[in-house]
């Protein structure tokens, strides 16, 4: 796991990139699935808005991360050694970023089971 974490391969990256898309599906998938319980609220200023369209938050989160994933891995292919060791770290971050949102969500689908149970 450690050595997938510190390989900065084209390849490995395109495995990244498709690891942030799939996290980023997920995201949007959870947040529409946890806003219809009405007990959970978006905590991102900038998508509280948005995901009040599923169209649009849709769009936003499915169809235009997998364009520019697309454009950043083709661009990716001439990089120098120095751009894809930055590019790791900065790939890296971002999954450890929607792995915590990711985390969050399953707690917070937990939580309303158990008062759905409970109550």
């Amino acid at each position: 796991m450690l050595s997938f974490i510190r390989n900065y391969s084209l390849l490995n990256i395109k495995y990244k990139l498709l690891l942030l898309y799939i996290l980023n599906v997920v995201d949007i998938i959870f947040t529409h699935l946890l806003l219809s319980t009405n007990c959970y609220m978006e905590a991102n200023s900038l998508m509280s808005e948005i995901v009040q369209s599923p169209l649009l938050s849709f769009a936003l989160k499915i169809v235009l991360p997998a364009f520019l994933f697309s454009v950043v891995f083709y661009r990716m292919r001439k990089a120098t050694v120095m751009q894809l060791k930055l590019s790791n770290i900065l790939i890296n971050s971002a999954v450890i970023v929607y792995t915590l949102i990711f985390v969050s969500h399953i707690i917070w689908l937990i939580l309303f089971l158990i008062t759905i149970f409970i109550l």
